[in-house]
């Protein structure tokens, strides 16, 4: 025998296919209800965009360019 591991893998795969089954399928619906809450709740899962507003301490800083050639800023002092 040259696979020993695959072998007893696959036994048990074979033995045990409902509970192999009814395991995949929890973790599909834990996975839809996952989805279905954040959709719900109009959480955005998307990473932050680079360029925006940054309001620190009362300054607002906004980047105006998308890169370095035409890159300007404009600070805004609220009080």
């Amino acid at each position: 025998m040259s696979d020993a591991a695959g072998y007893h893998k696959a036994l048990y795969t074979a033995s045990n296919a409902d509970a192999i089954a009814k395991h995949f399928y929890e973790q599909g619906k834990a996975d839809a209800m996952k989805t279905s809450v954040a959709k719900a709740k109009n959480v955005n899962m998307q990473p932050r965009q680079a360029h925006g507003e940054v309001n620190v301490g009362g300054m607002k800083v906004k980047v105006l360019g998308n890169n370095s050639s035409d890159f300007k800023f404009k600070i805004k002092n609220n009080k």
